[in-house]
């Protein structure tokens, strides 16, 4: 968990937002709470979100830092969860997405409480697989511990991000 996120974020499908150099202090307390509008061309996806804390590319290294280890741009995890898409509205129940059909999907991240120093950048990362922390979905509505080679399929994920869909992240900032 404390891996530099770099190899994320130069990956395809992973969706990357971050801020410009914060011109001050921020701090994040509370809950962080996705709300994504999405959709999927199969029946079901996992949706991962990760906040980072991008260090300043000018970053000096700690002098007890670990040997390779280097402060310069590094991506701090912060917070990060994943939710199984089939279980979005119910872990009791859950049901299939509709492929290609915009649908929201809002979880809770673990309570945070962590300040961006100034001249750092807040990063969001959203991918649909976390493999080996979580276990491979197939993309298809069903039992994954049951299911075999064939069942798994490659399909399309979208986030949306507008007016009519608007996919966020909410924050509490410490003032």
């Amino acid at each position: 968990m404390t891996e530099d996120q770099r190899f994320a974020a130069r990956r395809p499908d992973v969706l990357v937002y971050e801020t410009e150099p914060l011109p001050g202090d921020l701090t994040l307390s509370g809950p962080v709470r996705p709300v994504l509008h999405v959709s999927t061309t199969g029946t079901d996806s996992d949706w991962i979100v990760k906040v980072i804390d991008v260090f300043p590319d000018d970053a000096l290294d700690p002098k007890d830092a670990p040997r390779g280890w280097h402060a310069a741009g590094y991506q701090m995890l912060v917070r990060g969860d994943a939710i199984r898409g089939k279980f979005r509205n119910s872990t009791s129940q859950p049901e299939p997405f509709v492929p290609g059909k915009p649908t929201e999907v809002a979880f809770t991240l673990p309570d945070v409480f962590h300040t961006f120093k100034k001249g750092h950048r807040l990063m969001v990362q959203i991918q649909c697989s976390w493999f080996p922390l979580v276990d491979r979905n197939p993309q298809a509505f069903g039992d994954i511990p049951q299911a075999q080679p064939e069942d798994f399929r490659k399909t399309e994920q979208r986030v949306y991000h507008s007016a009519a869909l608007p996919s966020r992240i909410e924050v509490l900032e410490l003032k």
